[in-house]
């Protein structure tokens, strides 16, 4: 029997060997002493993430604390308001207008107070009777109304009105320039108030004041799902990153427009690195970056977000400074995103030899060892088209259009007229079966019915007769015996 075996039963049976003792008394404190530190390793992981729970439970309640202060606040200087006012009408000083012109405004500037002034009236009014829950006042497009003291009881008048509303679905404040304390006003009478789209545009604050009004604003409506800062240039690096930090951590932005606010003073590299390495990956659809002299000078936070295939649908970096290097590697990263619809790079600082690489690379699919071979589109290998990217039109690049994505087409549709105008343009020039055979090989072979069925279903805008001629060269010349044997496997 196997219990029997002569030299187990002497493992078991010897006695110690002198001196063995002490050995085995250290092994099994080294084993104690083993399990201890694992013991010891479970326990501070279990209380690590006991922690994590609390703390997380901690700033979840304080920000439940927070909200309902500022909602405490905002009642109590509602029935404030209420009590002093009685029966509500709009009263408010006049502003006399001729007071502007003697203050050298020009004529213009004039209509555009009064335009102003009917503007916040009529707001008001149909925020008083709940007839609306937009806020849409500014001057006219082109002409800035200045900050001016006269003007604060009409502001005060509006404030307490969006104060008393249920909810504001939209603020707009543009070409118009408010002072501290008249923003301080106005975000003091929105919080809490369901904002969904806050626009702030070409306002030309005085400092910091309207980029601590944006933050505050953000941080009191978690609801907010457009945000523009357009044309608002901010007057510091340091300013511009608070207010990236505040979008970075709002919990529903999926528009974001900070066109035309990164030029006097700004060093754009810092606050767009902070912006696109701080995204949220679940929420933000379209980002506007437009207009900002954003030079990147061998940073790779645009591709390696790309590349990322992150929610993202529209990016919009028209005038900018970007290089031919820049477009290479965004070229690169949208191989593998399938996400964004839409990228502008007009207006930047690419050669023409950049336009055409980034159109090869993205467009067609190319490898950057193939650009140098490559002279004519219709040597393009198909295998590789077909592999390219299929959802994103790109703006500001050199290229056929027949090539190029639409952005309201699925990628399937772009993929196949791809496919077709490849097709076409081989044809013109001569056989292409010398082509096809040495793309098609054996592993290829499961493509070619894609082939046949992309000359029927995305021949629209082609000339059938090209389509018919096409379709017979293939069907003449191209191993056809082999198709129909592959079909039949």
């Amino acid at each position: 029997m196997a219990g029997n075996h002569p030299r187990k039963k002497r493992l078991y049976c010897d006695p110690p060997l002198p001196g063995n003792d002490y050995l085995r008394t250290a092994l099994v404190s080294n084993s104690l002493v083993d399990r201890s530190k694992v013991i010891d390793q479970r326990v501070e992981a279990a209380v690590k993430v006991k922690t994590l729970a609390l703390t997380s439970r901690n700033y979840d309640l304080q920000r439940e604390n927070e909200s309902l202060r500022l909602r405490c606040e905002s009642l109590e200087r509602s029935i404030r308001i209420l009590k002093k006012e009685g029966n509500w009408t709009y009263r408010s000083p006049n502003v006399w207008l001729s007071w502007f012109g003697e203050q050298g405004h020009e004529e213009g500037h004039v209509f555009g107070v009064r335009r102003l002034i009917q503007s916040i009236e009529a707001t008001t009014k149909d925020l008083r009777a709940s007839r609306s829950a937009k806020v849409d006042v500014g001057g006219e497009e082109g002409s800035l109304i200045l900050s001016n003291d006269v003007m604060d009881p009409h502001w005060e008048q509006l404030a307490n009105a969006m104060l008393l509303s249920k909810r504001i679905k939209r603020m707009n404040l543009s070409n118009v320039q408010l002072n501290e304390r008249t923003l301080q006003t106005i975000e003091a009478s929105v919080r809490q108030k369901g904002i969904t789209r806050f626009y702030l545009r070409r306002n030309k604050f005085l400092g910091g004041e309207g980029v601590q009004f944006a933050i505050n604003v953000l941080k009191n409506n978690s609801s907010i799902k457009a945000f523009r800062w357009r044309d608002n240039s901010f007057p510091c690096t340091e300013h511009a990153c608070q207010l990236i930090d505040a979008i970075s951590e709002h919990p529903a932005i999926h528009l974001l427009d900070l066109s035309r606010s990164m030029n006097k003073g700004i060093i754009p590299t810092l606050p767009v690195k902070r912006l696109l390495y701080g995204l949220r990956t679940d929420t933000l659809k379209m980002l506007y970056l437009s207009n900002n002299n954003i030079k990147m000078n061998g940073d790779r936070c645009i591709p390696d977000v790309l590349s990322k295939n992150l929610p993202l649908e529209a990016l919009f970096l028209e005038g900018n400074q970007l290089t031919d290097d820049d477009a290479l590697h965004i070229a690169i990263a949208l191989q593998s995103n399938t996400n964004l619809r839409y990228l502008d790079l007009d207006d930047n600082a690419l050669t023409n030899t950049g336009k055409t690489t980034m159109y090869l690379l993205s467009v067609l699919g190319l490898n950057r060892s193939d650009l140098s071979d490559l002279e004519p589109v219709w040597a393009a290998n198909l295998n590789a088209v077909s592999e390219a990217n299929h959802t994103c039109k790109i703006v500001g690049v050199s290229g056929s259009r027949n090539f190029m994505n639409r952005k309201n087409e699925s990628a399937k549709w772009n993929r196949g007229r791809k496919l077709l105008s490849l097709l076409v343009k081989r044809h013109r020039r001569g056989p292409m079966i010398p082509h096809l055979e040495s793309e098609f090989l054996e592993n290829g072979m499961g493509l070619v019915p894609h082939v046949f069925s992309c000359i029927n279903s995305y021949s629209v805008g082609c000339s059938e007769r090209h389509c018919l001629s096409i379709l017979f060269e293939l069907v003449r010349d191209w191993r056809m015996h082999e198709i129909v044997q592959s079909r039949q496997m």
